[in-house]
């Protein structure tokens, strides 16, 4: 470029303007440009821009191209060093520290610059152009930094109302935290978040919530925080902030929380959340992304998330205690159903651990599994409207006393629909007796158009029915519970809802039960919940009575089939469903479903 003529010069720096007015505001395209005019002009590459960050106050390289690396950091040493002894910044000459000189040229204002740009110390035959060019560059990089900090602004700006919509949007509390954490992330521009909260009981703090990997997030809410251990515990125990741009130099770090996680933490942010003067809690951000360090900024807007956040949570514990009121009550109305009948209590409790393991496995939502746990509980609600002489009967029902039976899902539906709270809970109380196939009640809906609340305790509140003993039988072997399942899959039963049970008895239900001695097969263990035995006189009645009750004109057909059976089951052993003896008609089949159906039901049906 040194043969270039004047005029030659003044078209790069055109071409460089007009590239600059074309690029859109991306500072990234600028500086390109600004990189190829220098290579342009001196026939060889050599730009580099150094930025000083008051908050943190540190520099670092914003661009560079032909420069070594090395040679820059001590540029940014050296603009550190001026900015915090408030030196004069003037364009000059500096060699660095291996005697390599270079142009080092302010940018922004004279009285206060904000950075260095470096050129290549070599003369140019136009003396002007140098002057130009570093007039058109300053111009440029000052004028769209100040593009790109308004669009940092307005979207600091936008992430706070989002963080303001989100706290308002729901009274979940792990759904709050984690859109509150993920707006700080991104906000933030950090790796992961934590949200701690503070055990009164214990003056200790725990891990609520880790946004990021969730196997991390399980390690580390085991891990509990005494207050003042560890920056968190710091932060909360002062109710003060803190930043560490490198936390192995801070003797407060905890490093406890990184050997149990295996997350390497390097820096981070601390902010308590105080409800008046009181902290509750402490968010927290870890390892900022790309090259900016922490900051007093990153600080403002930290805390400022946190104040909007504080609010939302309170109000989501307060709402959270509620819930666990409602549950509490529902569970004490559900023993005192199971108590109507000596051989049903704790009934509600199992249908409902099985009942929500089930929809775990189903992937089904937070809120419909709450749903369906609030659905289980209460599901023979309906039992309150039936007489105790008929639930507690030791005898045959007649076909009056069935019939007001089957009526106990519907009355438990009408008991709750005026309570708005469990409105969403009627379907799995409604339909728990619905079939696959279509023989349930009390509806005599098919297939997926029984609500899937429904479909889920139906397979529950069977294999309870099964494994628990009853006045005419022992509870039966998981073996033979689970056998019945599965031969009346996708008839009484959801396929889906048996292979989901199943999934969820390998992986935590079996701990329910205990193994029978010399045999791979278990029952249900001993629950001091469970009902003993009713009171004496009545024994010879009930051994034989079936589950549920039987009509009277089912229990007249039985006993004909029974005459004529050379060899009649042991009603002991009878199995659940109900099967009917291998020599019955073609149009009474062994698949009898469960409960016994009225003839009634199957002229419905028809």
């Amino acid at each position: 470029m040194a043969e270039n003529s004047k005029s030659s010069y003044q078209q790069l720096l055109f071409d460089a303007q007009k590239g600059i007015l074309a690029s859109g505001k991306n500072t990234d395209d600028i500086l390109k440009i600004l990189s190829k005019t220098v290579c342009d002009l001196y026939g060889r590459e050599g730009f580099g821009l150094i930025f000083y960050d008051a908050s943190a106050q540190q520099s670092r390289i914003r661009f560079n191209k032909g420069f070594k690396e090395k040679s820059l950091n001590f540029f940014c040493q050296e603009l550190t060093r001026h900015k915090l002894e408030r030196l004069q910044i003037e364009a000059r000459v500096i060699a660095d520290e291996n005697g390599d000189s270079h142009l080092v040229i302010p940018v922004g204002e004279a009285d206060a610059p904000f950075g260095l740009m470096i050129l290549i110390d070599e003369p140019l035959e136009d003396k002007n152009a140098l002057d130009e060019f570093r007039a058109l560059a300053t111009n440029a990089i000052s004028t769209f930094l100040e593009v790109d900090l308004v669009k940092l602004q307005m979207e600091e700006m936008a992430a706070l109302l989002e963080v303001g919509r989100v706290v308002s949007s729901t009274l979940d509390l792990k759904e709050l935290l984690t859109k509150i954490m993920n707006t700080a992330t991104q906000v933030m521009r950090c790796e992961t978040s934590t949200v701690y909260l503070i055990d009164e009981q214990t003056n200790e703090l725990y891990f609520h919530l880790v946004q990021g990997d969730p196997n991390v997030g399980a390690k580390l809410q085991e891990i509990r925080l005494p207050m003042g251990t560890g920056l968190a515990g710091w932060c909360a125990q002062n109710n003060a902030t803190v930043m560490v741009p490198d936390t192995e130099k801070d003797p407060r770090f905890f490093k406890g929380a990184d050997k149990k996680s295996g997350f390497v933490t390097r820096s981070m942010i601390c902010v308590p959340m105080r409800l008046k003067d009181k902290v509750i809690g402490v968010l927290q951000v870890l390892n900022r992304t790309g090259d900016i360090p922490f900051n007093e900024h990153d600080v403002e807007m930290l805390e400022n998330v946190a104040n909007q956040a504080v609010s939302a949570i309170e109000n989501a514990r307060l709402y959270e205690n509620i819930q666990k009121v409602y549950l509490s009550t529902i569970e004490v109305l559900a023993t005192a159903i199971d108590a109507k009948d000596p051989y049903t209590q704790g009934h509600s409790r199992r249908v409902t651990q099985y009942s929500v393991a089930i929809a775990e496995e189903l992937n089904m939502t937070r809120k419909e599994i709450e749903n369906v746990r609030y659905a289980g509980l209460l599901h023979d609600v309906g039992k309150i409207g039936i007489k105790d002489s008929i639930i507690r009967k030791p005898g045959r029902l007649t076909d009056e006393e069935y019939a007001i039976i089957k009526k106990h899902p519907a009355i438990g539906a009408k008991i709750l629909r005026p309570v708005d709270f469990l409105a969403d809970k009627i379907p799995g109380v409604l339909h728990h007796h619905e079939y696959y196939d279509g023989r349930g009640y009390p509806d005599h809906l098919t297939g997926e158009t029984i609500p899937l609340d429904g479909r889920i305790i139906c397979v529950a509140d069977a294999f309870d029915a099964m494994t628990t003993n009853r006045p005419y039988r022992k509870g039966l072997t998981v073996k033979t519970a689970i056998g019945e399942l599965k031969k009346f899959s996708g008839k009484q039963f959801d396929p889906l809802c048996v292979e989901a049970f199943l999934r969820a008895f390998d992986k935590k239900l079996f701990q329910y039960f205990e193994k029978v001695d010399g045999t791979d097969d278990m029952v249900l263990k001993d629950d001091e919940q469970d009902a003993k035995d009713p009171a004496d006189g009545i024994h010879g009645e009930l051994e034989s009575q079936p589950y549920p009750p039987m009509a009277a004109h089912e229990h007249k057909t039985s006993e004909k089939k029974e005459k004529a059976d050379s060899k009649p089951e042991k009603l002991e052993s009878q199995p659940y469903p109900p099967v009917v003896p291998s020599h019955a008609e073609p149009d009474k089949p062994s698949s009898q479903p469960f409960p016994p159906i009225s003839p009634e039901d199957d002229e419905k049906k028809n």
